[in-house]
């Protein structure tokens, strides 16, 4: 009951029979407030904005936390764990001791940082080779003078692929007699368009790869082009990419043309697909532990044909049957002892892949456990001492001393953490399994490069997506929800992954544009978190499905609900209150009449007065004299008036 009714039965234990009906008229109508009145409130509270704070604010600044966070150690070890700034205040904010044992899932970016930090270290390829291991480990010497071959034009001359000049001679002995060219600086030499040294750089933490396999990967015809010596070697490119040599030019003063820039930079784009394609495959190969006998097979046709190119170019005519047969003869037996070779490694490589990426995913799934623990166990202390905060020490859980207080918040937390274990430790077990196929499939597709490896990943966010969904659909909570409300969550279950898979795409745009690690890691996730806290603020503003509507219309009920039972309450409670105060009243003015009765019966008129003032006493009449002096006073005084 609150302080205003109080006030009002307080009153009618002291008022008189005339005063009473007043007050149970106003104490009637206290809770009849206007329907309409309250739905105007209700609409008022869900337009405002004073859920602002909690909407936007609050989720873009923890996604700003998560971001600095990310570079730093201690950010980087949490989020291996599963735990965020975000995910923390989220969690802890929402928890109460009602609530049963809670986890949420990881999201697919932070996901994917985590499953590319589990493969920093590859044993099977080398580290950090100099420029000349480099070259040594990763130059098949025999395929790229094979693609000179193919490309020599007539007796020795070859034309430039980016420049697209036919300029260019094969061999130092078939330098033309009126060139002018320094250094046989016009010399046709074979160009890894992208580098040796970035290859390495990006594969060389891929532990489905091995040297061997950068090797095979770097030397294919997509990655080829003919050029001039004073472009390929250490006067030109180096190690430079295409579109670094270009910049350099510009730097220098000495900008490429138009038209060679462009064949560097398409060449380029049409490199990295056929290595991204080459990638991919050795992967796959390399992971089931078969053989990739269609790549065997192109390398040894590719070097047949340039063995058979080299003969006619030497002796001028084309090798006859016999000789052919000895180049086939030659080629082929190198192709089955490479194939024979293959079969006996793949086996023990796809073995050792999996196991690595087992271990990888088990090693993750513990850290997700480990975070889930912190999580059970820091989640009732943080609501401890939130209370303290806002209610106080004693106040929050009505003790009447600290010491009193801190043992019973204590006690709570003691209580929840034993109550619930059997169910933590049940729930964390069956989310240590899935935190294990997450992270496995996920640390595969780590494995893969491009488009597939983005394929991949859409594929596994949509499985995710649709179990999620069905839960939603078909779950254990689906009968608490109406259909605009499952649409709603579904909405925001896709719109979420969608944004948290463009993370990735975020981070590699930003490396793009020459901002590297950690700092693309740092932006990617602030921009990822702010979009996802702006996404779900605007579907929660279009209100798709009128799931406010319904909260509306909810709302209205549960206020009328509370109010219909205040009323009950309120009425009951005011019967026994009159009831009360009737019965007083009803055996006083049973005393004062007998009192006035009295003096009818002994014909005493003091008796009588004495009687009727106290019955307008009673009656709360407000008379302005008491004996028969005062009326005397009284009536003199009214005469003068008039």
């Amino acid at each position: 009951m609150d302080e205003e009714r109080k006030v009002k039965l307080e009153e009618l234990k002291e008022a008189s029979p005339l005063d009473s009906v007043k007050i149970l008229q106003e104490l009637e109508l206290y809770d009849a407030k206007s329907s309409q009145e309250i739905i105007d409130e209700v609409y008022e509270q869900f337009a405002s904005g004073e859920n602002m704070e909690d909407e936007i604010l609050k989720p873009v600044f923890l996604s700003v936390v998560d971001g600095i966070l990310e570079g730093t150690a201690l950010g980087r070890s949490a989020r291996k764990k599963g735990l965020t700034a975000s995910r923390f205040i989220q969690e802890c904010e929402s928890f109460s001791y009602d609530e049963g044992v809670v986890f949420n899932s990881v999201d697919t970016y932070a996901a994917y940082k985590n499953a590319r930090e589990n493969d920093n270290v590859n044993s099977n390829m080398t580290q950090n080779p100099t420029s000349k291991e480099r070259r040594k480990l990763y130059e098949d010497k025999q395929r790229m003078d094979g693609y000179k071959d193919r490309k020599t034009i007539g007796h020795s001359r070859v034309e430039d692929e980016y420049t697209e000049n036919p300029n260019l001679y094969d061999s130092k002995k078939n330098r033309p007699a009126n060139a002018t060219d320094e250094k046989f600086g016009n010399l046709a030499e074979t160009d890894h368009i992208v580098t040796l040294k970035n290859l390495h750089n990006t594969l060389k933490s891929n532990y489905a790869l091995d040297d061997n396999d950068i090797k095979n990967i770097a030397n294919g015809d997509y990655n080829f082009a003919m050029t001039a010596a004073e472009i390929n070697d250490g006067r030109g490119k180096g190690g430079m990419s295409n579109a670094e040599y270009i910049k350099s030019q510009e730097k220098k003063g000495t900008p490429l043309d138009e038209k060679t820039k462009q064949n560097m930079l398409r060449l380029h784009k049409e490199a990295e697909k056929g290595i991204e394609k080459q990638v991919n495959k050795t992967v796959l190969h390399n992971f089931l532990g078969d053989v990739d006998k269609k790549s065997i097979n192109e390398k040894y046709d590719t070097l047949q044909e340039s063995k058979i190119r080299a003969y006619e170019k030497k002796h001028g005519v084309t090798p006859d049957e016999n000789k052919l047969a000895s180049i086939n003869e030659i080629v082929d037996k190198k192709r089955n002892e490479e194939l024979t070779q293959a079969k006996e490694n793949q086996k023990d490589k796809g073995k050792e892949i999996r196991t690595t990426a087992s271990k990888e995913a088990l090693s993750q799934a513990g850290d997700y456990a480990v975070g889930n623990l912190i999580l059970f166990i820091v989640k009732p202390l943080y609501y401890e001492f939130s209370d303290i905060f806002k209610n106080g020490l004693q106040e929050g859980v009505h003790a009447e001393s600290g010491v009193e207080a801190i043992k019973i918040r204590f006690g709570r937390i003691k209580n929840h953490v034993l109550t619930h274990s059997k169910d933590f430790l049940g729930n964390n077990a069956w989310e240590f399994v899935k935190g294990f196929v997450s992270s496995l499939v996920e640390g595969i597709i780590s494995l893969f490069v491009g488009i597939f490896k983005q394929i991949l990943k859409i594929v596994k966010e949509g499985i995710k997506i649709f179990v999620q969904s069905a839960r939603i659909l078909f779950g254990k909570d689906s009968k608490d929800m109406s259909p605009a409300e499952k649409g709603d969550a579904i909405i925001k279950l896709i719109g979420g992954s969608v944004i948290s898979i463009a993370g990735i795409g975020v981070e590699a745009l930003i490396n793009k544009i020459g901002i590297g690690e950690p700092w693309s890691v740092v932006l990617a996730t602030m921009l990822s978190g702010i979009a996802s806290a702006l996404f779900m603020y605007v579907l929660d503003k279009a209100d798709i499905f009128s799931v406010k509507a319904e909260k509306r219309r909810d709302r209205i009920i549960e206020i009328f609900d509370e109010r219909i039972k205040d009323i009950n309450e309120a009425s009951e409670q005011l019967d026994f209150y009159t009831i009360e105060v009737l019965k007083n009243q009803r055996t006083e003015f049973e005393n004062i009449k007998d009192f006035i009765d009295d003096g009818f019966k002994f014909d005493n008129i003091e008796v009588i007065n004495a009687g009727l003032y106290n019955m307008a006493k009673f009656m709360g009449v407000n008379i302005e004299y008491s004996n028969t002096e005062e009326f005397c006073n009284y009536m003199d005084n009214a005469v003068l008036e008039l």
